[in-house]
């Protein structure tokens, strides 16, 4: 079977089983022929599935890591693979959430982030629960004008870009404080960059786990507008 056939395979599973799926589960299922081409043993761990995949087909699928588990992704936001779920009519189950490549703390993130949007909405019953729903006819933010950012001299988009992608090693939410350290911009022009490039909708900003940074690297996040400390960035346009 050759490389191009699997992938599409592989894509094909992925949307039919809400666009991501844990790595040892898709070992078993894409059948001995493709294992075969891609050197995947039947008893492979999910780390070494993930690797084979992407050292076959590099750029084609997404890879998330959770608590011990390897997930494979389709290229995309990670808000849309949230926002595929919600519907207008039909309040989102929140049981899902462990089921998902994303801990509580980035799935609650992508939620606000859609929230924020106008993408979906929340109600309250009589008893206080919050009901989530999604909102029809609003489209994803998708912002093409990334060289429309200026920036002077050596600090630029396309420098900012290549930093992200740098630490971007599977984890999808990159710490800001890695990008940070990775440039070594002068303060004032990081935070600017992080500024307008989420104004633009170009990048969208959520605020980690500080528990899991070290004070040094709390104190490299970004502090926006409303005082509030923004850990993670995630971006709109792949």
């Amino acid at each position: 079977m050759p490389e191009k056939n699997i992938a599409d395979l592989i894509q094909s599973l992925l949307e039919k089983n809400k666009g991501f799926m844990i790595a040892t589960k898709m070992r078993d299922v894409i059948g001995a022929e493709a294992r075969r081409v891609l050197g995947i043993k039947t008893k492979d761990t999910g780390k070494n599935v993930a690797r084979r995949i992407e050292k076959a087909m590099p750029g084609k699928f997404m890879l998330h890591m959770k608590s011990n588990r390897t997930y494979l992704l389709i290229p995309c936001e990670p808000s849309e693979l949230v926002a595929g779920l919600l519907s207008p009519q039909k309040a989102f189950d929140m049981r899902i959430i462990n089921g998902f490549p994303f801990t509580k703390v980035e799935f609650y993130e992508i939620l606000n982030g859609l929230i924020d949007e106008g993408r979906a909405k929340v109600n309250f019953t009589e008893k206080g629960a919050p009901k989530i729903f999604g909102v029809t006819g609003v489209k994803a933010v998708r912002s093409e004008a990334v060289k429309s950012v200026v920036a002077d001299g050596e600090y630029t988009v396309e420098k900012f870009r290549e930093a992200f992608d740098e630490c971007d090693k599977g984890r999808i939410f990159v710490r800001i404080c890695d990008i940070r350290r990775k440039l070594g911009w002068p303060r004032d022009v990081f935070d600017g960059m992080i500024r307008d490039l989420r104004d633009k909708r170009i990048i969208q900003l959520h605020t980690g786990d500080a528990s899991l940074m070290t004070e040094d690297e709390v104190a490299d996040c970004y502090i926006d507008e409303n005082n509030f400390r923004m850990g993670t960035v995630t971006w709109h346009v792949r």
